[in-house]
């Protein structure tokens, strides 16, 4: 089997029933209180939150993952932010095209010792159908590095719909998963390492700013 059939089989067993939010773009999870409802790898626990030591030094939220029971090209999810768990308060819900998102992005750091292959599964609140988008270049170990997502249907680094298509998928955004590819040197490995995120963002693309601006003015306009 394939790696992004194996990541939407295994992603498809923590389904979160749709629920109605309001997206907002742009939108930047600092995680400046707590973890904002972000979980941890099976989705049973908030994040752990740490008030220093984040970009710039600021807060951050993390979660750690044992390899014991994994094996070569496995795909675990490491880091979730779900409709069904309310993650920030469901700023990420919604219809990323009629909002404008033209990028997801966000710092993450982790303490493996290696460079690491990861991934980013962005599914409907049901969970299914979802984009799979891959990380080319390997994330370092111990340093804050930022990772983008260009949300544009050229994109290379979306290699599965799930059998559907980015429209389908796009314009109901639910869940945000985290995730990465084992390989031989961790399969199984039974040791704890942590997963640091920080500044989960959505953008808009200079037209959507500057519709966004028109309707700020055009709302101060109507209050006054």
């Amino acid at each position: 089997m394939n790696l992004s059939l194996r990541i939407g089989a295994g992603a498809f067993a923590f389904a979160i029933g749709a629920s109605a939010f309001a997206l907002t773009v742009p939108f930047t999870e600092d995680f400046d209180t707590d973890a904002a409802n972000w979980r941890d790898a099976p989705g049973a626990s908030t994040l752990d939150w740490f008030g220093a030591g984040g970009v710039d030094n600021g807060p951050y939220a993390s979660g750690v993952f044992n390899f014991v029971n994994t094996q070569d090209e496995d795909t675990p999810i490491l880091l979730r932010g779900q409709a069904g768990f309310n993650s920030s308060g469901g700023a990420f819900v919604g219809d990323w095209i009629d909002g404008g998102v033209t990028e997801l992005s966000f710092f993450l750091r982790h303490d493996v010792g290696a460079p690491i292959d990861l991934f980013v599964r962005l599914a409907t609140p049901g969970n299914f159908p979802a984009a799979l988008a891959f990380i080319f270049t390997p994330t370092p170990s111990d340093e804050w590095t930022q990772i983008s997502i260009p949300i544009d249907p050229s994109n290379p680094q979306f290699v599965s719909f799930s059998g559907s298509n980015f429209n389908t998928v796009f314009s109901n955004i639910g869940n945000i998963q985290i995730g990465a590819i084992v390989d031989g040197s961790l399969a199984g490995l039974d040791q704890e390492f942590r997963f640091d995120l920080d500044r989960v963002s959505i953008v808009p693309g200079p037209g959507g700013v500057a519709l966004l601006a028109l309707a700020g003015v055009a709302g101060m306009r109507r209050r006054r």
